[in-house]
């Protein structure tokens, strides 16, 4: 069972994302890990035109080729996983005059790597070709036991990112709060795919939000 992390990197001590990305990339090479293929996230958000401007956002991930996740807004954080036609099925509805593209797309390009028991990816965010930001995801494979997962990677961040354990809490998003809480509450709760994406959703509305960098 993979447990992911996924932040925002600061790239405010940096002339640009793109930048920060090479320091970055450069690190995690002379600490060993190996490049294994590029990495890649989408998100496309579709608008109700008969119910109200509600949005149906639509993530695809590179480490999950097969499926699309589809998120729609106040639906009480319930994510529907689909085989990889869903983003034709809405582009079917749109011509319909059901749903419109009214927010631009959102994407992740960057590399994705090998560290040990680690999978590391690490992308520049853009949006309508105009850079957002850079995302850092860390996921531990191996682990039958999801709490000692999310430990472990913390203790990877702490040390690749010279930041103290209260930084890297602060910089987990909302949705891992969530799942955290959860697995307080429970022995060991479960982690699926949904939960990586919906912390790419969170920060990625986030981002839309923010000024250009």
């Amino acid at each position: 069972m993979v447990v992911a992390v996924v932040i925002q990197l600061a790239t405010g001590s940096y002339k640009s994302p793109a930048e920060a990305a090479e320091f970055y990339l450069d690190k995690l090479e002379k600490g060993g890990a190996k490049k294994t293929r590029p990495y890649q996230v989408d998100l496309i958000s579709y608008t109700s035109l008969t119910q109200s401007s509600k949005v149906v956002h639509v993530l695809s991930h590179s480490e999950y080729p097969a499926s699309s996740f589809a998120f729609a807004e106040h639906s009480n954080n319930q994510m529907l996983v689909a085989d990889n036609t869903f983003v034709a099925l809405m582009n079917k509805l749109k011509t319909l005059r059901a749903f419109e593209i009214r927010l631009p797309k959102m994407e992740v390009r960057g590399t994705r790597f090998e560290y040990q028991d680690f999978i590391i990816n690490l992308g520049i965010v853009n949006q309508s070709q105009t850079t957002k930001g850079l995302i850092l995801e860390v996921a531990y494979v191996p682990m039958d036991e999801t709490r000692e997962g999310y430990c472990l990677i913390q203790e990877f961040l702490q040390s690749f990112l010279n930041m103290t354990k209260p930084m890297v809490q602060k910089a987990i998003t909302e949705q891992l709060s969530n799942w955290l809480r959860s697995l307080k509450e429970k022995k060991d709760a479960e982690y699926t795919p949904s939960i990586s994406l919906l912390q790419y959703l969170d920060i990625f509305l986030n981002m839309r939000k923010q000024p250009n960098e």
